[in-house]
């Protein structure tokens, strides 16, 4: 398994942008106009797009591939909710935790999806 460098340091920036959005206190968020509501629901693109970045950039098997990138993530996510029980006005949250995780599950599923007929498109277009 290896690490595909340029696509990491993209990985790294959109963790590094969540992080950043996690320490923005309660009270940020709800001048930006961001509901209760509005900001559970964000968790599950957030997480895909997370997930679907770091996929790109891990190359290797698929089992060990998908095994160490959704345990990093969800290692990622629990941290990120403890983290917001440290910044004013905001909470942690099971809920979130679990909205997180559906946001790994579809990033997983679009990439297992997709993965066959990237493939099948590229051996097309080589011809």
């Amino acid at each position: 398994m290896r690490i595909v460098p340029i696509r990491a340091l993209l990985a790294l920036a959109y963790t590094a942008g969540v992080l950043a959005l996690t320490a923005l206190p309660g009270r940020t968020v709800a001048r930006w106009g961001f509901t209760g509501v509005l900001l559970d629901l964000l968790h599950i693109p957030l997480f895909t797009g997370l997930t679907l970045v770091t996929l790109w950039s891990v190359v290797g098997s698929r089992t060990q591939r998908l095994f160490l990138v959704v345990t990093a993530i969800a290692v990622f996510a629990a941290a990120d909710e403890g983290l917001q029980h440290w910044v004013p006005g905001r909470v942690a949250s099971l809920g979130d935790f679990a909205r997180d995780i559906v946001g790994v599950a579809i990033g997983v599923v679009i990439v297992e999806g997709l993965g066959p007929l990237a493939i099948a498109w590229r051996g097309e277009s080589q011809r």
